[in-house]
């Protein structure tokens, strides 16, 4: 189901929940309220008593073999008071449309946990599983991160790849434009011609800023400045004039109050209204700062025709970001905590992507990361966990298979290391090279209710395959 095929659905007002997780969709906060400050340290919110609905983005993740990976932007909803969750997209197939459930199940929080959720499947319909029976026994079916006051989070069902979530519970309201920082959310690596649900380190965005401010329903995303990767064949230079700026609407839409950015073509919905359309981009900024956005992908028919995504801020499939801090952040302090949070290896023509939840900053740090990368006051050592299941854990930690050395923080820019590199250990499980290697890469950082965040974009050249890497951490509880 592509996001030209939502949007036209939203718009025609053809919306329906399927039995079983009408309340769960119902949760539509309307309003605007939502500001978020240079020093994202707004009070946190307290933790909704009902369900909480999230938008989480199209990732793109073409499977070698098994399953397809959904491309679509979804929603999940996470219940803490009654532990259950369920992840649902909006698809056509055939006579039935709507909101239809993907993954569904329980909460169960691992021991120690150190924020995990662990998500128990008791139904899976996508992977044709249909409900378990509740004299069945659930089966493990990834995990999830939440924010404080679930004000956003990450998450991962299994075989399928990371996502974020946005609790985009109000329009934002912030009339003084304020500056985010972002990176790419990458799709598949390739190299050559502008395509769909794929990336070009060496001419698409990576990173970059914005000025976002709001008036009404109309929200202003100005001072678009977009990068390359400095190191991994692109220049670093700007992609876009640093002056552009585009307006999109914020209204109450089945994802949340959500901010759809106009395209700059039509396309006829293929679905069941055959009405011409404009592929947009949707974005939403949770109540801590935290910003996501999704990238349109203009079909028509089953052919997906230029300009392929509305690319807004980042390409790729998307955006993550938050907001630029004040000051400039304390570096040792940023290293010094701790995280959790997931790995996504993008992968290359040949799907061979990877996804994994991770753990970083050690309570007692094992002598074993010495060997990684040289301790420095920008190093921060963590990796996956054994058999990619926190719960397997007796100490709610994973392995040190690999560094991420921030660099230098830039002059000009809190929060932006443009100099970062990653390095992977030899006993990380998928690197086959049997030595530790790195490869450049560009972070962002600031906090997030108070508790900081890092997120990452890189280019592995070395590894097998070459691909790009994203790593997204949260300060853990």
């Amino acid at each position: 189901m592509t996001f030209l095929k939502q949007r036209a659905a939203l718009k025609a007002g053809k919306l329906y929940a399927p039995a079983g997780v009408t309340a769960a969709l119902a949760l539509m906060l309307s309003g605007c309220g939502t500001s978020s400050t240079g020093t994202a340290t707004t009070t946190p919110a307290a933790t909704p008593a009902g369900p909480q609905l999230y938008m989480s983005p199209s990732i793109a993740g073409r499977p070698a073999s098994g399953p397809s990976v959904t491309e679509d932007v979804a929603t999940f909803t996470i219940d803490d008071a009654k532990a259950t969750f369920a992840q649902t997209i909006y698809g056509f197939t055939g006579t039935v449309t709507g909101f239809q459930v993907q993954y569904a199940g329980k909460l169960v929080p691992t021991t120690p946990s150190r924020g995990f959720l662990n998500l128990d499947l008791t139904c899976s319909p996508a992977t044709g599983d249909g409900c378990i029976t509740s004299a069945s026994t659930p089966k493990q079916g990834g995990w999830a991160l939440e924010l404080a006051g679930q004000a956003g989070g990450l998450a991962q069902i299994a075989g399928q790849t990371f996502v974020p979530l946005v609790a985009a519970n109000t329009c934002p309201s912030m009339k003084t434009p304020e500056k985010f920082l972002f990176v790419t959310l990458p799709a598949y690596l390739n190299t050559g011609a502008l395509a769909s649900q794929e990336w070009n380190p060496l001419t698409e965005t990576a990173y970059g800023s914005a000025e976002i401010s709001a008036s009404g329903t109309a929200v202003t995303i100005g001072g678009i400045a977009q990068f390359t990767l400095p190191s991994s064949g692109g220049s670093g230079a700007p992609t876009n004039p640093s002056t552009a700026s585009v307006t999109g609407v914020c209204a109450s839409t089945s994802y949340g109050n959500t901010v759809s950015i106009p395209g700059n073509v039509t396309a006829t919905d293929p679905g069941i209204s055959s009405e011409v359309n404009t592929p947009q981009a949707l974005m939403g900024i949770g109540p801590s700062g935290l910003l996501v956005e999704d990238n349109g992908t203009a079909t028509v028919g089953h052919t997906v025709k230029p300009p392929y995504y509305e690319n807004v801020l980042g390409s790729g499939t998307g955006a993550i970001g938050l907001p630029q801090p004040a000051s400039a952040v304390n570096t040792s302090s940023l290293t010094g905590a701790q995280y959790l949070g997931f790995f996504f290896g993008a992968g290359d023509s040949n799907s061979n992507w990877s996804s994994a939840p991770v753990s970083f900053g050690f309570a007692s740090q094992p002598t074993s990361c010495a060997a990684i990368a040289p301790q420095t006051a920008s190093t921060l050592y963590g990796g996956d966990f054994s058999g990619n299941n926190p719960g397997s854990s007796t100490t709610g930690y994973g392995n040190c298979d690999f560094a991420i050395d921030l660099g230098t923080q830039d002059a000009a820019t809190n929060g932006l290391y443009p100099a970062a590199t990653v390095y992977v250990g030899s006993g990380f499980g998928a690197n086959t090279t049997g030595k530790t290697y790195s490869f450049p890469a560009v972070a962002i950082a600031g906090q997030l209710n108070g508790k900081y965040a890092i997120f990452l974009i890189g280019m592995d050249t070395v590894g097998t395959p070459n691909q790009p890497w994203g790593i997204y951490l949260l300060q853990s509880n």
